[in-house]
């Protein structure tokens, strides 16, 4: 389970990210189900997804060639991680700055609950709930 602290850290990242994401920076994730998450956790702006191209993905990449950042979330495995470095080499030689702060942020948050993007709204509701159920009980004193 999160801590209280662990949780408000990463609605704070949820609402960095929300704010880049409606300034306009995108988003690159995975694929139809992670655009699903981010868009229950109330992140609006453009999602590009990997798997919903039919080119290589380093044409898909070059489609991307005129945006001057893009937010590189994907997974948090070890596929994710290879995926993540993959696109941060071919975005910067096209001249476009790969954001991936808000993934290694999450994932160190994460790390042992979350593993794909997919996931993070389900763990978060529950985490909440049971936040909320961790604050109303009576704390027994310490001995």
């Amino acid at each position: 389970m999160l801590t209280e602290k662990t949780s408000e850290q990463v609605e704070e990242l949820l609402n960095e990210l929300r704010e880049s994401a409606s300034a306009g920076v995108p988003i690159l994730v995975e694929g139809v189900d992670d655009e699903g998450t981010l868009r229950e956790l109330n992140i609006k702006g453009q999602i590009f997804r990997v798997s919903n191209s039919s080119k290589t993905l380093l044409n898909f990449l070059e489609s991307l060639a005129g945006f001057k950042q893009i937010i590189v979330l994907t997974d948090f495995d070890r596929a994710g991680d290879k995926l993540a470095k993959f696109c941060v080499v071919h975005l910067n030689r096209l001249g476009v700055e790969p954001v991936v702060e808000f993934r290694q942020k999450l994932k160190a948050l994460l790390r042992r609950d979350v593993k794909d993007i997919e996931g993070l709204a389900k763990f978060l509701r529950t985490q909440g709930a049971a936040l909320k159920r961790q604050l109303r009980s009576p704390r027994l004193p310490a001995k």
